[in-house]
């Protein structure tokens, strides 16, 4: 099934919320709502590589069985993206910060017991800064700053959880650029996901909603649907499907951030497992290794730890290791800093033999996605042999781990 023939669908459905009589409203979805996710997994179908046609015959596809998959994809960044990976994880958040646009539109609705009526929700769109590593991406062709856009449905407080009635998810979509067509064009089709960094899931138009919720607003993977660069100027329109009841169009402008509207777009990004890379400073022909590990603490899961090793020159031209490493809270607490201490492993001291000995401190500061600072503070009277230097070192990211595309 065709992505038009899916949105197509969904409009003829506004037929059957016609609610001059809520008695004339049907006590179930129509077709045309219960097809809505089954026509987008058709859809994704069709990307598949078609099979051969059955011999003697035209056009005709073979029936359908099964595959030779018997491994699942390897963690990739999805090629289709609306923002950067590194931008955000499950869960998202469930309260709106920093500029927001907002409105009210009624929804249709229904009881338990199948009467219809309508609710009215409160739709709110806002962004959260993400990082930019200035190069020309497909959802950030300037290389400028880019967001991620979320849209939040809230029920009223005193509906909030009822599950004995509840409104249904409304249609959403945007227009940007030349596609501006509400009502024909198809590309206007966005998808929305309550989880970020997906490729297909989405919750469908004409889903029940019993608790407000928080999406991330996507696009498909479809070849015949729209691509949004959602840090652009777009409007996006809330649809109920209501005869008699205007959609709601939001026009969200350009993502243009400022130190006041924005400053977690001028700060230091949260350390997590986006930072564990190779890093490297050409001018010093330094090489340094970052790992981020998870849940080494048992009685405090969400415990990370960053270890790092320096390879580095002793005086003599001799590589020499520095090495540390250091716990903090899960991302979510926003740990953009750490200074732990930090060893020189080596025969510099009397006794001799291959040992750890005590170097400083260093303090980390993920700038960006592409830049790590760190600022040494070395020991007094450290070993002659032993490079003893300070301040300010910043170093460039030479790859990312499988499926951690920072950006």
């Amino acid at each position: 099934m065709k992505l038009s023939v899916y949105f197509t669908a969904a409009l003829l459905a506004g037929a059957a919320f016609a609610l001059p009589a809520l008695a004339a409203v049907p006590n179930e979805l129509s077709p045309a709502e219960t097809t809505w996710h089954e026509q987008a997994s058709a859809k994704r179908l069709q990307l598949t590589p078609l099979r051969a046609a059955a011999p003697g015959s035209v056009g005709v596809l073979a029936p359908k069985v099964m595959g030779n998959a018997t491994y699942p994809g390897t963690p990739m960044a999805n090629g289709f993206r609306a923002y950067p990976p590194s931008c955000a994880a499950d869960p998202l958040p469930d309260k709106a910060s920093g500029t927001i646009w907002s409105g009210n539109v009624p929804l249709f609705a229904r009881t338990s017991s199948g009467q219809a009526y309508t609710e009215t929700a409160t739709i709110t769109v806002w962004r959260l800064a993400c990082s930019s590593s200035g190069a020309a991406l497909p959802y950030n062709p300037t290389g400028a700053f880019n967001a991620l856009t979320l849209m939040r449905i809230d029920r009223s407080q005193a509906a909030e959880g009822d599950h004995s009635k509840w409104p249904y998810l409304p249609l959403i979509q945007a227009a940007q650029g030349s596609i501006t067509d509400f009502g024909t064009d198809p590309k206007t089709l966005i998808r929305v996901a309550t989880e970020p960094n997906t490729v297909i899931a989405e919750m469908p138009y004409g889903t029940p909603m019993y608790d407000s919720t928080t999406f991330v607003l996507e696009n498909y993977p479809y070849v015949d649907a729209g691509y949004f660069t959602y840090s652009d100027a777009f409007t996006l329109r809330i649809n109920p499907l209501l005869n008699n009841v205007a959609p709601l169009d939001l026009a969200i402008p350009a993502y243009n951030p400022s130190e006041s509207t924005y400053p977690d777009a001028f700060a230091a990004l949260p350390l997590d497992g986006y930072a564990a890379a190779q890093w490297q400073n050409f001018e010093f022909d330094e090489g340094l290794l970052v790992q981020v590990a998870e849940g080494y603490d048992s009685a405090n899961p969400n415990r990370r730890m960053l270890i790092f090793d320096l390879l580095t020159q002793d005086a003599g031209g001799a590589p020499i290791w520095l090495i540390g490493s250091a716990a903090f809270d899960s991302p979510a607490s926003g740990t953009t800093s750490l200074t732990p201490d930090v060893y020189y492993l080596g025969n510099h001291q009397a006794g001799g033999g291959f040992q750890m000995f005590h170097w400083g401190k260093a303090k980390f500061v993920m700038a960006s996605c592409g830049e790590l600072q760190v600022t040494y503070t070395p020991d007094a009277n450290l070993p002659g042999d032993v490079p003893s230097f300070s301040g300010l070192t910043s170093y460039e990211r030479i790859f990312s781990a499988n499926g951690m595309v920072c950006e």
